[in-house]
């Protein structure tokens, strides 16, 4: 199978569900009250499917070891996140939406994003623990 293809199907489930809450509630009065949720869950999704993409397109950049492997998805989950402000922004600036408050909400949505990415870390952190045989990590 392709590797977008193999990625698709295996995360692309991840961003794709909250984007599509994300969606749904952004003109109900719950969007505010769940704004920070959205951004967390961004940050796991984004995690989950960047920690899938590396492992897809490893002939494209060699196999990363497990630190460079966990360091590189939250770098790249929060870059993510800080695009998305930057998205938010340019919305607000050009089609006067109003989706960004004030900085202290944006740091907080990128709080969030990268907590997000942290929980999804230290959940397959885990998981590989406790599933991984003593004799396939020598």
């Amino acid at each position: 199978m392709k590797p977008l293809l193999r990625l698709l199907l295996r995360a692309g489930w991840a961003p794709l569900t909250v984007l599509i809450f994300h969606h749904q509630i952004q003109h109900t009065p719950w969007r505010q009250p769940l704004d920070f949720v959205m951004h967390y869950s961004g940050g796991v999704a984004i995690a989950f499917f960047l920690w899938h993409a590396l492992d897809c397109f490893a002939h494209w950049f060699g196999s990363l070891t497990p630190f460079a492997r966990y360091l590189f998805t939250f770098a790249l989950a929060c870059t993510v996140g800080m695009f998305w402000e930057f998205v938010e922004l340019y919305s607000d600036v050009m089609w006067g939406t109003h989706i960004q408050h004030n900085v202290r909400e944006t740091m907080r949505d990128l709080i969030a994003d990268a907590t997000g990415a942290l929980t999804t870390l230290a959940l397959t952190f885990l998981v590989r623990c406790f599933t991984t045989k003593p004799d396939a990590a020598a």
